[in-house]
C-alpha cells in the first residue's frame, strides 16, 4: 500500500467523492484510478463504483474513509516531527483555493524564490471565483472570501472597499461624472450574472438606491475582475474595484465619486483544521511566504490566530 494511494482516497472523501477532483490534486484522472485501484489490490475490496459521469463509494468504500483519514494523520504527524524548524527539508502537496485575481496577481518570482528555498514542496492552485462545496472541502487552505466553517480556521484577514473608477482618457473624451444620475449617459462595466462566491455584491454599482446610485445597466460585462479592471484601463468604461487595485496592477484609473462608496470585501486566509504534522509546518512556511509577499506589496493583513 502506497501512502499516496491513501492521500488520493482521503481528498476524494473530503471532495464528497466528486468526480473531478483530480484536478485539485493536480494529477492526471488515470493517474488517480492507479493509485485508488492500487489501494483496492491491497485491501481486497472494493472501494469506488466507478460510473461514466459520477462516482460513489462503496460500503467498503464508506467504512474505510474514518480509518484512511487515521492512517494519513498519523503519517503526517510521525514525518512532521522529524521537522525541528522551517529550515527543515519539505516534502508534500498543498491544495490551495482562491480567486482569479488573486492568482493573477501572484508573482511567478516570488514563487520560484519559495521553491529554490523548498524544493520539494509542491503548490497546486486552483483559481476561480466560483466555488464548489466538495472542492472546497478537498482544499488545505483558501485565500478568497469565506463563511464560517466546521472544517476550516481563518488566520488572518485582509479587506478592500470599493469604489467607481475609469481611466483619464475615457474621462477626458466622455467627461467626468458629477452626479450619480449622470453615469445614466456612460457605459459602465460589470462582472456579469456570474456566480462569485461568498460575495453577493460584487455588482453593487447596479443594485441602485441601495448605493445611492441611479438604475444602471452594464454596456460590457466579463467574469473576472482582472479583465474588468484592463477593460477600464483601455478607456471602455467605468467599472467597480478595489482601492488598492491600481498599486496590485500597476495602473493609473482615477476615482469616480468619490462619495460613492462600495462594499468591502474580505479576503481571509484559511486552513484545514485536519491538517496535522508536516502538512500543517509545510501550510505555515507557505504562509510566512504569501504574507511577506504581501507586505511587498504594501498591502496590510489583520491576523485572527496563529497557525500553531
Amino acid at each position: 500500500m502506497r501512502m499516496k494511494s491513501i492521500y488520493v482516497f482521503v481528498k476524494l472523501a473530503e471532495s464528497n467523492c466528486d468526480f473531478n477532483v483530480h484536478q485539485i490534486l493536480g494529477i492526471p484522472r488515470s493517474s488517480m484510478w492507479t493509485y485508488i485501484s492500487d489501494l483496492e489490490k491491497t485491501l481486497g475490496k472494493k472501494l469506488i463504483n466507478r460510473k461514466k459521469q459520477s462516482l460513489s463509494f462503496t460500503a467498503a468504500g464508506e467504512e474505510f474513509i474514518p480509518h484512511a483519514h487515521k492512517i494519513y494523520q498519523v503519517y503526517e504527524e510521525s514525518l512532521g516531527s522529524t521537522l525541528l524548524d522551517e529550515t527543515s527539508e519539505l516534502e508534500g502537496n498543498i491544495l490551495i483555493s482562491t480567486t482569479s485575481a488573486i492568482a493573477l496577481q501572484w508573482s511567478m518570482e516570488s514563487i520560484k524564490k519559495l521553491y529554490l528555498k523548498h524544493p520539494n514542496l509542491r503548490l497546486h492552485i486552483t483559481a476561480s471565483d466560483a466555488i464548489s462545496r466538495d472542492e472546497e472541502n478537498a482544499s488545505d487552505v483558501l485565500i478568497r472570501p469565506f463563511g464560517d466553517s466546521d472544517n476550516y480556521r481563518k488566520i488572518w484577514f485582509l479587506s478592500h472597499k470599493h469604489g467607481l473608477f475609469a481611466s483619464q482618457a475615457y474621462l477626458d473624451k466622455m467627461g467626468t461624472p458629477e452626479t450619480p444620475d449622470d453615469l445614466l449617459s456612460h457605459r459602465i462595466i460589470g462582472y456579469g450574472e456570474h456566480k462569485f462566491t461568498y460575495y453577493e455584491d460584487i455588482n453593487w454599482h447596479f443594485k441602485g438606491q441601495e448605493y445611492g446610485l441611479p438604475k444602471l445597466k452594464p454596456s460590457l460585462t466579463i467574469n473576472s475582475t482582472k479583465a474588468i479592471f484592463d477593460a477600464a484601463q483601455n478607456d471602455l468604461g467605468i467599472c467597480s474595484i478595489t482601492f488598492q487595485s491600481n498599486q496590485i496592477y500597476k495602473g493609473n484609473l482615477v476615482r469616480v465619486l468619490p462619495q460613492i462608496e462600495g462594499p468591502i470585501v474580505v479576503v481571509y486566509f484559511c486552513i484545514k483544521k485536519s491538517a496535522t504534522g508536516r502538512k500543517l509546518k509545510s501550510i505555515d512556511i507557505f504562509n510566512k511566504y504569501f504574507k511577506n509577499y504581501l507586505k511587498q506589496l504594501d498591502i496590510q493583513i489583520f491576523p485572527i490566530e496563529e497557525i500553531c
